[in-house]
C-alpha cells in the first residue's frame, strides 16, 4: 500500500509531468505526498573563473537565484496539492540532486519515488547524468519514471 510518495521537481517540463503523476496517485490512494527540490550549486564551480572583484556577489546572486526558484517552484506544488485537498509537504535540500534525493529516502520514509526523465539524444546521453536511470540503480525503494517525448 502506498502512505508517502517523494516526488522530485526541479522545474523543467518533465519533472512538471511527474507532479502531475504523483498528485494523481496521492488522491487516488489517499496517500501523503513531499515535494522535494534540491538547490544544485553546479553553478558556483565556476565562480573560480570570475575575476576576484565579482566572485562575492556572483555567488551571492547565484544562491539568490537558487532560493527563488525552489520557492517558485515548491509554491506552484503547493498550490496544485491544496486544489486535489492532498496532505502534502514541500522541501529542499542543497547539493547534488543524486546524493540528496537518495539522502532524503534513507532519511524518511517513503513508498515510492516519482521523478521526470526526458528523452536523452546524441551527446545529450554523456553530458547528462541520466538521473532517473542512476536513481534506478541505488534507490531501496520503488521509482515511478514519468517520461516526456
Amino acid at each position: 500500500m502506498i502512505k508517502q510518495i517523494l516526488v522530485c521537481l526541479d522545474g523543467e517540463e518533465h519533472s512538471q509531468k511527474a507532479q502531475e503523476y504523483a498528485i494523481f496517485l496521492a488522491a487516488a490512494v489517499n496517500a501523503q505526498i513531499t515535494a522535494l527540490h534540491v538547490e544544485n550549486p553546479y553553478l558556483k564551480q565556476f565562480h573560480h573563473e570570475i575575476y576576484a572583484t565579482g566572485r562575492r556577489e556572483y555567488v551571492a546572486y547565484v544562491d539568490n537565484m537558487l532560493q527563488d526558484q525552489c520557492a517558485e517552484i515548491l509554491a506552484y506544488f503547493g498550490k496544485q496539492a491544496q486544489v486535489k485537498d492532498l496532505k502534502y509537504n514541500t522541501k529542499s535540500r542543497h547539493g547534488v540532486p543524486l546524493e540528496e534525493i537518495v539522502g532524503e529516502t534513507q532519511d524518511n520514509y517513503y513508498d515510492i519515488v516519482v521523478v521526470g526523465g526526458k528523452r536523452l539524444r546524441g551527446l545529450e546521453k554523456y553530458k547528462s547524468g541520466n538521473l532517473p536511470e542512476k536513481l534506478q540503480k541505488v534507490l531501496d525503494v520503488p521509482l515511478l519514471t514519468v517520461k516526456i517525448q
